[in-house]
């Protein structure tokens, strides 16, 4: 990094710590992405009294929860994980999906801390996109420190690599349910899942054969369908593999 940048990045770490360090009682929506990830960490950093909240739905990996309580425990800070099922209007997964699991995630969290602020990782190029989910934070009035701050994605993983943090390349995952075409089920998140941890394990195993240890391993999707082909019984699905970076 430049010296220039590392000036802007500095910049940017001494705005948010201003931003932060005027709040009290705050919960983390924590997904442990590298967005909340990085807000954890400059929360601590501030001396922020908070705490953090994750809501699991089935279409949330093992994985991802798994990464999210390994960051919480490197970062020093407690995570309340709360296991909740999808709702109907989530599992039609029309258009408006992103909006109702918003939805559903900040109402448990309200429910659970009425007094508190709450803070979710959502950044300036998030603002860019459409989201429905964005609808949910306004409704609940929910603070995003990088996006009122004018702070992107790429910026928000310079902040992380410059706090000498190991997630600042972690690739973004979104959820289970942006792979699955139609109405979502059990069997088919259960596929998907499955489906991505064999695929990745087969390219490690692949690039370990061939002497390319140093290699990143890609982060593979799996995109699944109901085939419609006859003969197929009703449980059949077709998959499609890409790399997510």
């Amino acid at each position: 990094m430049s010296s220039g940048n590392v000036r802007n990045v500095e910049k940017v770490a001494e705005m948010l710590i201003e931003y932060l360090r005027k709040m009290d009682k705050v919960v983390l929506a924590f997904s442990g992405g590298v967005d909340s990830s990085l807000l954890a960490y400059m929360l601590r950093l501030t001396g922020v009294d908070f705490k953090a909240v994750m809501v699991v739905t089935e279409f949330i990996s093992g994985r991802r929860v798994a990464e999210a309580v390994k960051t919480s425990r490197e970062l020093g800070f407690g995570l309340l994980i709360l296991r909740r099922r999808a709702t109907e209007e989530m599992l039609r997964n029309d258009g408006m999906r992103c909006y109702y699991c918003k939805r559903m995630i900040f109402s448990e969290i309200r429910n659970l801390y009425p007094l508190h602020t709450i803070f979710d990782g959502t950044n300036a190029s998030d603002l860019k996109r459409r989201r429905p989910g964005l609808r949910a934070l306004r409704e609940f009035n929910i603070l995003s420190p990088f996006a009122e701050l004018g702070v992107d994605k790429e910026t928000v993983r310079e902040l992380a690599k410059h706090f000498n943090l190991d997630f600042y390349d972690r690739p973004s995952d979104s959820c289970l349910a942006t792979r699955i075409f139609g109405k979502i089920t059990k069997e088919k998140l259960e596929f998907v899942d499955v489906a991505e941890r064999v695929a990745e394990k087969v390219i490690l195993r692949s690039l370990r054969s061939s002497g390319q240890n140093s290699q990143p391993i890609p982060r593979l999707r799996v995109r699944v369908r109901a085939s419609k082909r006859l003969g197929k019984p009703d449980n059949y699905f077709e998959i499609f593999l890409w790399d997510s970076y």
